[in-house]
Parts: C-alpha cells; structure tokens; sequence
C-alpha cells in the first residue's frame, strides 16, 4: 500500500471477515471514524451506566458497556485517518476492504 501517514482513507467493507481475529481488528479500525464516535459518545451517555454498592466498607462500582456501533457489513464505508498503526491493522485485514485514499497530509 501506498498510502501516507496522516492521509485520510475511505475503508469499504467487500465481504465481512471470517477470522475472529480479522473481525476484531476490522471494528476496532471502524470505531475511529468521527461519525462512529459520535454516536458511540451519545449511546455511552445515555445508558445507565454505574451502579454503586457498599462493600467491606468500601464503594464499589460497575460500569456497563456498551456494543460496537460499527456494522461490518458488505458496502459499508468507514473515513479514517491512515496513522502509521491503522495502516498495518489494514494491511492485515486487506482481503476484506478495499481502500481508497480520500485526502492527503499537506507537507
């Protein structure tokens, strides 16, 4: 791949991956996309999310989580920016995307 650190890529999902591992990886690279995170900031804000109880005399707490907002369905296209880690994780998982260069860093 010739693709720049700092560039921005458009990664579209071909087939949905069959490795358990490639999955990981390819939702984890899709939870960087700014309009993912925003809507990930929204649904964390908005569950119940702690739940204190008192034990030994100590506060404890429980935070929820929640699900990866990411779809890894086929069409599916995903803006983010190509740092040096990103562009190895797709480089991994290049079977299953095709990537296309949207932006390029000003030097």
């Amino acid at each position: 791949m010739d693709i720049p650190p700092g560039a921005t890529v458009a990664v579209e999902i071909v087939k949905p991956p069959r490795r358990a591992a490639a999955r990981k990886t390819l939702s984890r690279l899709c939870q960087k996309d700014p309009a993912i995170r925003r809507q990930h900031r929204r649904i964390k804000d908005k569950r119940p999310s702690r739940r204190e109880w008192i034990r030994g005399g100590r506060y404890w707490h429980h935070q929820m989580r929640s699900k990866p907002v990411a779809e890894l369905a086929p069409g599916r296209t995903y803006t983010i920016r190509a740092t040096v880690d990103v562009l190895r994780e797709l480089e991994s998982v290049r079977d299953c995307v095709n990537i296309t260069v949207k932006q390029t860093p000003a030097s």
